[in-house]
């Protein structure tokens, strides 16, 4: 009876049939095709699968569908990457809805402000509409299953005339994104292409990618699935820039590569701001997958470690802006043979069927609940207005102080999320005013010039998401992981340990990751401003004035990444640029500490023309001095507190051991931020170096101390230390700093807290089970990995480290489960101090604010006539992390001794 029923099962559903017989994925079994419609093996020469397919060839096959299809098919641009490759789109549907695709646009736009569309008119879009889906394939360049699926679905949709499709077509729009991440894909594609046989071992050459192809990153090394908050990339603006054009109800960002096909539902942990509307739907598309691959015998998972926390992530942004944002990881792929933990093999072929499969599944999904999709998105808005007349955070205030530029970038952030800001035009008072670094709730006077962001408006939930202080987790997510927690600690040094369910950061909210002055508000009475545009934000301001010629010096301020820009660009030219070490006077006005002097006398006559017009470049104004007397006991222009300083000669540390993404972000600062030339080099080459001393300092991002270290090798530490002692300065990010401390390296004092092994186990630890404590558990004095938190940092503000700021209290970024204790021989110049110290994100209790106190963020050591300067982590990690800025241009600054 059972083989009579598996033959009858096999009869009725021919796809499970094939499946069990071991034959191939037919890509076309959905007709009948139109036959001038070419295949993408007509173009590309090979069946799906058979190789990584090349960007341009991808181009190609597109042009030529498009030619033949032009009647379901536009076309749009939306940028090009740093490597100058376009970023091209199709926009797919029926005849009928791309002869009114404008209309479509503009009504579907309508649903995003529900203060100017009633229901009944929204009502009627709904019914009248289609559906808009985006589409994102790949931005992980080394993920080229989607890639490569983009083919076949757009072959599928601008082809088949099979009623499916055709009913798919008609009512749905698909913004369809072939490739997310052209620069990445195409390194990682021409290294893949040129070495792989399919070998399908671990250990095989076509397996692992050598650290300077890395094609998840595009071409600044950046984790383009991380960056919408910062939006430090030109694709991820361009593609942000699409997306909001077309308001997409649905979106799909697909990946690679796991065990087994993942679609949501998501993991536990999901950001709060979101409400149940908009994760109901994972298990609407997460059904009608699951019944596609059920009908193809295919494995797949769900809520498995994928959460829905981190803002900044394609599926979530688009969540936030009112679609069912969605991730899809495929097994298969990368190569074109991966083995599996039990000895299976997955193929790219694999890779690329799952994802066809699964977007198709979606595109039905999204046509068969067209009608209620629209309304939610519309209701998704109107909803949030409704939640922000009950919620106490009414507004968020950024007040104008310190880097006029860097807030004027935050809320050009803002604006390009679609998020209204309007400008203070004079002083207005909060009675009811949250600083965000905590106090009592106060009355506040806020100056003219101030950013306002009104939450009662439609992005009200992105504005938030955002901007609050800090992001709240589901209390029973919490109490899970504490409970995790408790177990780990009772066990052995060598035991198995609980993974905890955290996916990426925890904290990312903007006023602290920029350094800003900012508050929320309890009271939403009206206050007189002008709303912000893009346009108007963008308006280059009046170029300062050009200083008169100085008799003795020119001063600007360091408070600001221009002027390190601008100090950056004299030295450049060969010009003598020095930094005041304490407050100056000069013809009988004040300035604070850090700021830079450049002395005539100490330069050609060359410098007051180019002064002038280097400092209009950088928009900086530009004071020049008559006189080298101060009128007071303060120092004047010629004193010795005044510091000369060294044109920086930079190296960055490069290749394996080093992380890519902190690589990334430096190069970004150095090439984008401060226009400064470095060059990179891999560590083990350091000690091959013909002249190492043409150099005066050296960047070593975050990375693994262990393998930096075996980059570096002994002659490379030889040659390190003996350079650092003639007067270089080498900063270090992250593990850098532990490579440094390793005891062969010798060239920092610092310590990892909790390292001393002898330590006695934390019996504190109330874990349930298991019941007996290890002799071996961690140390009470041991740090539990953190996911990525923000805490208060305080200055020491003697010192030359923190020139340029005028608080002694800094945001600063902390993850893992480093903790520094304070250096024996040298300065602390950023350390963690007093209590309170969690500003936003997930701390352990009793252990995380408990240790972080008493320890360094950030220390610098002297070295014969060099220095060591060292971050607990990354100050500029993911290129938002930009308060902390100015204590790396001041350690490339101030930092050589020669």
């Amino acid at each position: 009876m059972r083989s009579t029923v598996s033959l009858l099962v096999l009869l009725l559903c021919p796809a499970l049939a094939r499946a069990q017989l071991g034959q191939p994925f037919d890509f076309y079994a959905r007709g009948p095709y139109r036959p001038a419609v070419p295949r993408p093996e007509a173009i590309t020469g090979y069946p799906a699968g058979a190789q990584q397919t090349m960007y341009a060839v991808m181009q190609h096959y597109l042009d030529s569908v498009v030619a033949t299809a032009p009647e379901r098919v536009r076309v749009e641009r939306w940028g090009e990457t740093p490597e100058h490759r376009p970023i091209r789109v199709l926009i797919i549907s029926d005849p009928a809805n791309l002869a009114r695709l404008d209309p479509i646009r503009a009504e579907i736009a309508e649903l995003t402000d529900p203060r100017k569309t009633t229901p009944a008119r929204a009502a009627e879009i709904a019914t009248k509409d289609p559906i808009i889906v985006g589409f994102n394939y790949s931005v992980h360049g080394n993920e080229p299953a989607g890639f490569e699926a983009a083919l076949q679905v757009a072959y599928q949709l601008l082809a088949s005339d099979e009623p499916r499709t055709l009913e798919i077509l008609k009512n749905v729009v698909l913004v369809l994104n072939p490739s997310a991440n052209p620069d990445g894909h195409e390194r990682f594609a021409a290294w893949y292409n040129s070495v792989a046989v399919g070998a399908d071992h671990p250990t095989a050459l076509e397996q692992r990618e050598p650290w300077a192809i890395q094609g998840r990153f595009n071409h600044f090394r950046c984790n383009m699935n991380r960056d919408l908050v910062a939006q430090s990339q030109p694709e991820v603006r361009a593609m942000m820039e699409g997306l909001l054009r077309w308001h997409p109800q649905v979106f799909v960002d697909h990946h690679s590569t796991t065990q087994a096909f993942f679609f949501p539902p998501v993991a536990q942990a999901i950001n709060q701001n979101l409400p149940p509307q908009a994760t109901k739907w994972f298990d609407t598309f997460g059904r009608g997958n699951a019944a596609a691959f059920d009908q193809q015998g295919w494995q797949y998972y769900v809520r498995g470690v994928f959460d829905f926390f981190y803002v900044g992530y394609w599926d979530e942004w688009t969540t936030f802006q009112g679609a069912t944002g969605m991730t899809y990881e495929t097994d298969g792929g990368y190569p074109l043979n991966r083995r599996r933990e039990d000895g299976t093999i997955s193929t790219l072929r694999d890779g690329i069927a799952h994802h066809y499969t699964a977007s198709l599944a979606t595109l039905e999904t999204a046509a068969g609940n067209r009608r209620a999709r629209l309304l939610d998105y519309y209701d998704f808005r109107r909803s949030a207005m409704d939640e922000a007349r009950t919620d106490r955070m009414k507004r968020v205030v950024l007040a104008p102080a310190g880097d006029a530029r860097m807030l004027a970038h935050v809320v050009g952030l803002l604006l390009r999320n679609g998020i209204e800001v309007t400008r203070l035009k004079q002083a207005a008072t909060s009675s009811v005013a949250h600083a965000y670094w905590g106090g009592a709730v106060a009355r506040q006077t806020f100056p003219a010039g101030s950013y306002v962001v009104d939450l009662g408006q439609p992005q009200r939930r992105l504005a938030k998401a955002l901007l609050e202080p800090s992001a709240a987790f589901d209390r029973g997510f919490v109490e899970q992981q504490i409970q995790k927690f408790q177990r780990n600690r009772r066990r052995g040094e060598s035991a198995d340990r609980e993974d905890y369910d955290f996916y990426d950061i925890t904290a990312w909210s903007l006023p602290f990751t920029f350094n800003l002055d900012a508050y929320w508000t309890e009271d939403a009475t009206p206050l007189a401003g002008d709303a912000v545009t893009d346009t108007v934000l963008a308006a280059a301001p009046a170029p300062p004035a050009s200083p008169p010629r100085a008799g003795s010096a020119y001063l600007f301020s360091n408070a600001s990444e221009a002027g390190a820009r601008l100090a950056f660009g004299l030295l450049a030219e060969g010009f003598k640029v020095a930094i005041a070490t304490q407050p100056l006077r000069a013809d009988g006005v004040g300035y604070p500490r850090g700021t830079f002097v450049v002395r005539t006398q100490r330069n050609a006559a060359t410098l007051h023309e180019r002064i002038a017009e280097l400092a209009r470049q950088s928009g900086v104004p530009v004071v020049a001095v008559r006189s080298a007397y101060p009128d007071t006991i303060a120092a004047g222009v010629g004193s010795d507190d005044v510091m000369s300083l060294h044109a920086p000669r930079i190296v960055v540390a490069a290749g394996d051991g080093v992380d890519q993404e902190s690589y990334g972000t430096v190069w970004q600062f150095l090439v984008n931020d401060l226009e400064a030339r470095f060059t990179p080099i891999p560590l083990g080459n350091l000690a091959n170096v013909a002249d190492l001393s043409d150099y005066n300092v050296l960047i070593i991002p975050d990375g693994g101390a262990t393998r930096m270290k075996r980059q570096l090798g002994d002659d490379g530490v030889t040659r390190l230390k003996s350079w650092v002692s003639d007067g270089g300065v080498v900063i270090g990010f992250g593990g850098a700093g532990m490579l440094l401390a390793d005891k062969d390296v010798g060239l920092t004092t610092i310590a990892a807290l909790g390292a001393d092994s002898t330590a006695k186990p934390d019996t504190t630890a109330p874990g349930k089970e298991p019941p007996v404590l290890s002799p071996t558990s961690p140390a009470k004095d041991k740090p539990e990995w953190l996911p990525g938190s923000i805490f208060r940092a305080t200055l020491d503000r003697t010192h030359w480290l923190t020139l340029g700021y005028e608080s002694d209290r800094l945001p600063v970024y902390v993850e893992g489960s480093t903790f520094w204790k304070l250096s024996k021989n040298g300065a602390n110049p950023v350390a963690f101090v007093g209590d309170s110290l969690a500003l936003s994100g997930f701390t352990w209790p009793g252990n995380t604010e408990r240790l972080l106190k008493g320890t360094a963020w950030a220390v610098v050591e002297n070295r014969g006539q060099g220095r060591v300067v060292l971050f607990l982590t990354d100050p500029l990690f993911r290129s938002f992390w930009r308060g902390p800025a100015r204590l790396v241009t001041n350690a490339i600054l101030a930092g050589p001794g020669r």
